[in-house]
Parts: C-alpha cells; structure tokens; sequence
C-alpha cells in the first residue's frame, strides 16, 4: 500500500513558487546561521501484577476529560476547547518578536515551513522550543529555536542547524539534545544544541533513509526510528559499549541497526486487517543489510534479486515517543511488567502503535474507527507529562486538520482545530511544566506560523 504523496508535491510546489516571487533571498536569510523520555507522573498508576490482559494496560491522563471545541478564534482561525487559549509566536519569514522588557529584538527570521519540535528546560528559568524546517531544497533546511523566560515571554531566537534539507522530525534525547532528520532517500540524523546558535552534527550511524523521527530508550541505550515512506520499516539502533559515554549520553557514532518483524507479517509482510493487530502481536529484530547504504536502494536492490528484503513493512512512519510508566501490568504473552513504551504513527493507514519494549510485543491503539470524521494522515505524535498520547493531523486535502488526543482503544478527542485550507498540523511540543503546548500550521499564508496553546490551570493542579 503506497501513501499520497500530494503533500509533500505541494510542498515543493510552494516552495518554488516561493522562490520565483523573490522569497528565496528571505529563505536564505532566514537559514544564515522526533520521541524523549519522560516519567508517568499524572497518569493513574498501575499495579504491576499479571494481568494476561491482551492489551497494553495504558493509564489516561488529564486531557482525557477534555470538552468540546469551541467556535475558531477570529485571528488565529483556531479552535480550542473552553478555558485554553491560542496566540501565535512566530510568522515564517519574519523575525521573531521578543517581547520581554529585558530582550533585545530578534533579528532571526521563523524559517519556512516549519515541522518537528521539542521543549527544553532552561537552567536560568524558562524554556526553549525547537522547531525544523521541511524546505526541501539544499541548503535551505535545518532548525530554529525560541527561548522563552519563566514567564513564557519570548527572548531569544536563532538557528541550530543550517544547511541540510528537508528536516522533518526528529527527537528530544535525555541529554537535552535535539536530533533533526533529513527525509529524504539517503536522508542523514544531525544532533543539535538548543541552548546555542550552533551547527548540528551528522550521525550517518543511525541510517540512511526518509527518516521522520527518533525516540531514546536510556534504559537500555536504544535508539527508535521511523521511516516516511510506503514500503518503510521500523527501526532501531543500539549502542555499541564503546559508544556508551561515563553520563550516560550515546555518542551515536558505533552501534548496530536492526528492523523489526511482526510474528507472520516477517520481511515485507503486511497486515491490512486493522482489528488484526489490535491485540499484542510479538514481535522480532533483523539486522539492517549494508546500513551505510540508502534503504530505499538496498531494499530495491534486493527484490531485484529476487528476495525479500528484511523488516515488516509500515506504511509511512511518522511520529516517535518514549514513555516510560510508573507501574505496569505483565500482558498476555509477556514475561515482565510494562515499563517503556514506544509511541509511533503511520500515515499511509493512520494508525497509532505502542511496542512495550521489555516484551517485545505490538499493539495497534488506534485507527479510524475511534474518531468521527476520519483522521487524514496520522502525523507528528507527543506525549504529555501526564501521559496523554497526542496526535497531530496531515490531511491531503481537506479545510482543516487536528490535534487529538488518543485514547488507547477508546474514541478519540479532539484538543485542536486548525481551519487553514492546505495546511496540516506539525511538531506538536509540551513546555516542561505542562502549561503550554507548541505546534505549527506549516502552509499557514504559504509558508508557515507558530502558536502557542496556553492549557487552564485547572489542568495544571
């Protein structure tokens, strides 16, 4: 089953026609200079007994209750359920504002098409947000990032990475980097610094491929990734001990990369069957074939030759996170309690999949059935610091896209409703202490703006 690839022609086609009106000197501007972890600390805890239960014993978190949308907001052309509110932060191709009495102002113009993000928590106070930008065309890609103060004003804005392209997603890795993907077919990972203007450093270790997102389980120094294509894999990447640093960071220089197999569904296998996988299914690790090679050609090469290449296929992988439970049950089929879990998504058939790492078992959370209408292109995925699975939505064409939140197994909830014809939702982001949520309209007046989703604080008790 192959994906829609209109929006990423469109994009192209924006980006172009960008450039032949005079935004390619702005563009160049602009650039002159993915899944993290995180403890169940609002979710309802679990009791760590035997459960057999033949799903993942997931706990709610706060936004679970949330009500319904309102009427979209005048300017913003959002709508947010009663007691949140939505302000934009960052215009593409304009500099940023930096509001704070102490700040001088930002001369760092919000790069074009923003995408994957994460949130860091500043020693001084405050927070910093990392965005990427989804330019397709060298060397106009790379990231961004916004600092704000304790009291969520903006400070300071600047690049982290330049001279790469397509940055899609990426992830947050628990040594406060920030890892941005290139998707593209011998696309590369860059770890950057947010706390700097800085330039990321290539990890051709970790793959070449249409690479979306990362996730780091520090537990057992391995690394997650999604591949955003039809006949894409899942993978991961561990950690030779020579790669294992005295603090506990991966240098992400040696290691091993693996694909992932379904029980039945081995090396290209595919279920189309969406109830088929709603109970955990175990799962099995394959090492990569020529990993310094792009995937994309090596799985060419090999049905060429008439063999299948390794790895169950999942059609274009989106987002990544790794959440790590308070207290878990032990599933049916397992052998220990639930502790990490891996979140990611597929857009080509919009699921939403969570792999209990310590089993290896795989369970489908949610498809179409649980949300009325239908989601178009499951997308960017985060989790809240309460444990709330949210899931940000690509629709190839449609009036408006979505945020909602996932309820393993259960009807869905919309958090977000963005009405911006041709747009679609990207890098949905939490600020450390819950109280904001970032995101991105990507196509927002062609090229993209940035909001800030302030939760009540009710929520925040």
């Amino acid at each position: 089953m192959v994906p829609d690839y209109s929006r990423r022609a469109l994009l192209r086609k924006a980006f172009y026609a960008a450039a032949a009106s005079g935004l390619a000197p702005v563009l160049a501007a602009c650039n002159s200079s993915s899944s993290s972890s995180s403890s169940n600390t609002g979710a309802t805890p679990t009791s760590g007994a035997s459960s057999g239960a033949p799903e993942l014993n997931i706990p709610l978190g706060r936004l679970a209750g949330i009500s319904d949308l309102g009427s979209p907001d005048p300017f913003t052309q959002i709508a947010v359920p009663a007691g949140f509110a939505i302000r934009a932060i960052a215009t593409s191709q304009l500099p940023v504002q930096t509001p704070a009495a102490s700040a001088p102002m930002s001369s760092y113009r919000w790069h074009s098409f923003p995408d994957g993000g994460a949130c860091y928590t500043r020693p001084e106070g405050g927070w910093i947000y990392t965005s990427n930008a989804e330019v397709p065309q060298l060397p106009l890609g790379g990231c961004g990032a916004i600092s704000f103060n304790a009291a969520g004003e903006t400070e300071a804005a600047y690049p982290i990475l330049t001279g790469t392209r397509q940055n899609c997603a990426g992830g947050k890795t628990p040594w406060n980097t920030w890892v941005s993907c290139e998707e593209v077919r011998d696309g590369l990972c860059f770890e950057c610094d947010p706390y700097n203007e800085s330039e990321g450093i290539a990890k051709p270790s970790l793959g070449l491929f249409p690479h979306e997102a990362i996730a780091v389980d520090p537990i057992h120094n391995v690394i997650y990734l999604t591949e955003d294509t039809g006949d894409g894999r899942f993978y991961r990447w561990f950690a030779d001990p020579s790669d294992i640093q005295p603090d506990g960071r991966l240098a992400m220089e040696n290691g091993t990369l693996q694909v992932l197999n379904i029980a039945g569904l081995e090396d290209g296998g595919y279920e189309t069957d969406d109830s088929a996988l709603k109970q955990l299914r175990p799962v099995s690790w394959r090492d990569v074939i020529q990993p310094d090679k792009a995937q994309p050609d090596v799985r060419s090469e090999i049905e060429s030759a008439g063999a299948n290449p390794p790895g169950t296929v999942f059609d274009g992988g989106e987002g990544l996170w790794y959440y790590e439970l308070a207290a878990g049950d032990i599933p049916a089929g397992g052998h220990t309690a639930t502790r990490g879990v891996i979140f990611f998504t597929t857009k080509g058939d919009n699921r939403v999949w969570a792999l209990d790492i310590e089993n290896d078992l795989l369970e489908l959370i949610f498809d179409n059935s649980q949300i009325e209408p239908d989601f178009g292109d499951v997308d960017n995925l985060t989790v809240s610091p309460w444990g709330d699975v949210i899931v940000a939505e690509d629709p190839p064409q449609a009036p408006s896209s979505r945020i909602m939140v996932v309820l393993p197994n259960q009807q869905a909830r919309p958090l977000v409703e963005v009405f911006h014809p041709g747009s679609e939702i990207t890098g949905p982001a939490f600020s450390p202490d819950g109280s904001r949520l970032y995101f991105s309209s990507q196509r927002r007046n062609g090229t993209g703006e940035t909001y800030e989703l302030r939760l009540p604080d009710a929520l925040l008790l």
